[in-house]
């Protein structure tokens, strides 16, 4: 799997369908039938993973310490995510409790982070990145 990156528009169906641009599924290694995992994300979004990608995230969930927030970390990711398949058209179907929880409705914004995709409210990410600025000035030296 290469690294994932852009930001792409898409338009969600009445079925809580999107197009997962080609670009990604590429870099995802997937074609129709293949699978995902998504998952809600703490900062606002849906986190969309491939398989291999997500039994790294899994892996690192169980290095983590052991103890109560351990578990709870562990138990908010597994709870809430769900396994989906690419169709043919390239699409994948995004349960709509989830597509509401995060205020997505017609039209999403795929956002790639390396080794997952975000999937945002286009308005919460234009906030989300035009407030990041600063912190990237910030960490700009450590680059």
């Amino acid at each position: 799997m290469g690294p994932l990156y852009g930001n792409y528009s898409c338009k969600v169906d009445e079925k809580g369908r999107f197009n997962i641009p080609a670009r990604f599924r590429r870099e995802f290694g997937v074609e129709g039938g293949e699978s995902f995992v998504v998952t809600k994300g703490p900062a606002g979004c849906l986190l969309l993973y491939a398989p291999e990608g997500w039994k790294a995230f899994q892996e690192k969930l169980m290095n983590l310490p052991s103890g109560e927030d351990k578990d709870d970390t562990i138990r908010f990711y597994s709870s809430n995510s769900r396994l989906l398949n690419l169709d043919k058209q390239g699409r994948v179907g995004i349960p709509k409790e989830y597509l509401a929880e995060y205020g997505i409705d017609n039209e999403a914004a795929l956002v790639g982070l390396f080794d997952r995709v975000e999937v945002w409210n286009p308005t919460d990410f234009d906030k989300r990145l035009s407030g990041a600025v600063e912190t990237v000035r910030k960490m700009q030296h450590l680059l």
